[in-house]
C-alpha cells in the first residue's frame, strides 16, 4: 500500500517513531528491526531535506520519506500479510494530519 500526501504537523524523529510503532500495533505486525530514522539533509540536494525511516517486520516492513520544503510525504507498507487498509489510513490521518492524501493498495493473486 502506498500513501502520499501533504502533512500539517512538525515531523521530527519522535513523530516518525510514533508513526511506525502505531502502524506496527494497529496492523498487528511483528517488529524485527527499527525504527531506523535518518535524513539526507547533510549530503543531499536542498530540495531533498526532510526525514525518512524504515521499520522491518517479520511480515515485511514500512518506509517513510518526507520533504520538509513541500510538507510532502510518501509512506510505503510492504507486507505478505493481509491487513485492513482503513487502519493504516486512520493512523496516518491521526499522526501526520494531512491536508490531502491519496493512496493505492496493490494485491497480487496466486497463479
Amino acid at each position: 500500500m502506498f500513501i502520499e500526501g501533504f502533512y500539517t504537523v512538525n515531523v521530527d524523529g519522535a513523530l516518525v517513531e510514533r508513526l511506525f510503532l502505531t502502524l506496527t500495533k494497529e496492523l498487528s505486525m511483528t517488529p524485527i528491526a527499527g525504527p531506523m530514522i535518518f535524513s539526507p539533509d547533510v549530503r543531499g540536494h536542498p530540495i531533498h531535506r526532510g526525514l525518512a525511516g524504515y521499520m522491518a517486520w517479520v511480515e515485511s516492513g514500512v518506509a517513510l520519506y518526507t520533504w520538509s520544503r513541500f510538507n510532502f510525504f510518501t509512506l510505503d507498507i510492504y507486507t505478505c500479510r493481509d491487513f485492513q487498509p482503513e487502519k493504516a489510513l486512520k493512523v496516518v490521518k491521526e499522526i501526520l494530519k494531512p491536508r490531502s492524501m491519496v493512496y493505492e493498495e496493490f494485491r497480487y493473486r496466486n497463479r
